[in-house]
């Protein structure tokens, strides 16, 4: 909570991870973690580990988050550098909000 250009490197946890009110951090996870939850952060990255691929993310009031995953076939070491959302789209349908994440293609 509340640290600035911050570096974690951890092993696994059983439950989550919490990251609130620190800008410019990276978290990188060796082993596995449940859940990694996120809140009034912005230019973060996550660095997961092929065993950790099963994570979910969550965020709130979050900007320029960067989730590095490893790539399939390459050796260790070897991340695809892929963006969480941050524009939604949100539309009624059947008398319910539906919110989905923007793409922009082109």
């Amino acid at each position: 909570v509340n640290c600035s250009k911050t570096s974690v490197l951890l092993e696994s946890v059983i439950s989550s991870i919490s990251i609130t009110s620190s800008p410019s951090f990276q978290l990188q996870v060796t082993g596995t973690a449940p859940t990694i939850q996120l809140d009034s952060t912005d230019s973060g990255h996550i660095f997961l580990s092929k065993d950790c691929l099963g994570v979910e993310i969550s965020t709130a009031k979050c900007s320029s988050i960067n989730v590095n995953l490893p790539v399939e076939g390459e050796e260790e070491g070897v991340f695809a550098e892929q963006p969480i959302p941050e524009m939604f789209k949100t539309t009624v349908v059947d008398g319910k909000l539906v919110t989905t994440a923007m793409e922009h293609a082109g």
